[in-house]
């Protein structure tokens, strides 16, 4: 048997699936989780839990948090070294030879692998396991990463939608407050406008991703979060910085 699993990334997107889950335009999948990294934006759990997991409270499904850390995924320090090379876990920023952007291994160690692993706790054997990237963002689809796991994008093939489609049905169900671009708070793949409303909104956060990158730099003085490559602390993320024209996310989180 086939189960129908979502995994939920507590944004824009899986608000839109939440609803067309509640209104019948999607079937209730048979189990919905979403992994917490342990360093989700503060500005994703009222969302989450104000009108994600409402909306699935009301056909009866719970949407199952689960935390990297329980799963075998230790979220410190974000740079692993067992080949006897540092490789840092995240697609920041390097100016070590030539200036470039870093390969992500983040989202495989923090959720992916942690997803497939609940998963298989759960009693799952094969699952079409459900992910929110909508049609504006098809660059982002993935190969499959495991025979048993065919991933699928309701948001492309099932029920056709644009991320701004997603927030006028979200707020067509009532949702006045933030709906919120889910992601770390040091991801590298932010925006300057997502940097500087994590800096005047949720500065704990902010100064967390600032902490973050001066360890991180203690072993690799090289690496940045951000791609003007300087510390994020003094970065002026109001002046355009181009070096990087694509900056946004292309590959995605698991979730």
């Amino acid at each position: 048997m086939i189960s129908q699993i979502w995994s939920c990334g507590g944004g824009t997107q899986s608000g839109a699936i939440a609803t067309l889950i509640k209104l019948g335009k999607l079937p209730r999948p048979d189990l919905a989780f979403m992994t917490d990294t342990g360093r989700e934006k503060s500005s994703t759990w009222p969302f989450v839990d104000g009108f994600i997991r409402p909306a699935l409270a009301s056909v009866g499904l719970e949407l199952n948090v689960i935390k990297a850390e329980d799963w075998g995924a230790s979220l410190a320090p974000v740079y692993t070294s067992n080949t006897g090379e540092l490789t840092v876990l995240l697609p920041g920023y390097t100016s070590q030879n030539e200036a470039g952007k870093l390969s992500p291994f983040c989202s495989g160690k923090w959720k992916r692998d942690v997803g497939e692993r609940w998963m298989r706790a759960q009693g799952v054997k094969q699952a079409r396991n459900w992910i929110g990237i909508s049609r504006d963002e098809a660059r982002r689809i993935r190969a499959q990463h495991r025979g048993c796991l065919e991933l699928w994008y309701p948001l492309i093939f099932e029920v056709p939608m644009t991320r701004q489609r997603c927030v006028e049905l979200i707020r067509s169900e009532g949702w006045t407050g933030q709906i919120p671009h889910s992601a770390c708070y040091m991801c590298p793949n932010q925006s300057d406008a997502e940097w500087l409303d994590l800096q005047r909104n949720w500065p704990n956060d902010f100064q967390a991703a600032v902490q973050l990158e001066a360890e991180t730099r203690e072993r690799d003085p090289h690496f940045y979060l951000h791609p003007a490559m300087i510390p994020l602390g003094e970065v002026d993320f109001t002046a355009q910085h181009t070096m990087f024209a694509d900056r946004g996310c292309t590959t995605g989180c698991f979730t």
